[in-house]
């Protein structure tokens, strides 16, 4: 069983999607009853994505060609409410990190122009922050990642240790009341765990179109976030469940 399961997982990484009639044929010895008991087993231990119809992999599901500026045009004006609601958090003086990612840049181009210390890996968000006058700006080093135009490896890891902040601020691939914020990354997953443990304040930025969205392998368990910072459009069960791990939302 253990052995037809991952050549399930192979075979729908290789396909990226694959209708279940196209596995029935991969597996024409086995029965309809165990193979969707298969792909409810992989699904829920995250290792596929079952859809209507048959299943994706992973990365399929997130989408690992929406890069940034693909995503910094989608979900605008919810993206501009929750910038707004965001800095309305910060007081002259605090040192905070924010992240990089298409809603954290957007937070970046309302920032009060108060004096602040203000460190991202973001480059995008760096180039947003050369505009203030009072705000101390800090880009963490390391390797450029491309696809999310921000910096990676080791070095990133030394500075951060060497650091504490009163604000960390992040964006989220999606969110699961039962699973938590997604991260897409291994490295994303390792990153934000540090700084969550250097931070007084760990605060999401999240759009409403991210409950439920996709599934993936790694993420911050909800209890580990301070602040929800959404659009209004988040249902009553999504912050019931937010309120019940003791999580503010504004």
């Amino acid at each position: 069983m253990e052995k037809r399961r991952q050549e399930i997982v192979e075979l729908v990484k290789r396909e990226s999607e694959i209708s279940f009639a196209e596995l029935k044929q991969h597996f024409p010895e086995v029965s309809e009853v165990t193979l969707r008991k298969d792909l409810k087993y992989l699904d829920s231990t995250l290792q596929i994505i079952r859809i209507h119809g048959g299943a994706k992999s992973l990365p399929a599901a997130i989408g690992t060609v929406d890069n940034f500026y693909t995503r910094s045009t989608k979900h605008i004006e919810e993206k501009r409410v929750i910038a707004a609601k965001a800095v309305k958090l910060l007081r002259p003086n605090n040192s905070l990190f924010i992240a990089a990612g298409s809603t954290c840049a957007e937070m970046t181009k309302v920032l009060p122009d108060i004096p602040l210390q203000v460190f991202t890996d973001g480059l995008v968000t760096a180039l947003e922050l050369s505009k203030y006058s009072n705000i101390e700006a800090t880009m963490i080093g390391g390797q450029i990642n491309t696809d999310s135009v921000r910096s990676s490896g080791f070095k990133v890891f030394e500075e951060l240790n060497k650091l504490h902040f009163d604000f960390f601020f992040l964006g989220t691939d999606a969110y699961r009341p039962d699973f938590g914020f997604v991260c897409c990354s291994a490295h994303a997953a390792a990153l934000f765990q540090t700084l969550i443990e250097r931070s007084d304040k760990t605060v999401v930025l999240m759009d409403s179109s991210k409950v439920d969205a996709i599934r993936a392998a790694r993420s911050i368990p909800t209890n580990q976030v301070d602040i929800v910072v959404s659009d209004g459009g988040l249902s009553n069960a999504t912050a019931k469940a937010l309120s019940q791990a003791g999580v503010m939302l504004l």
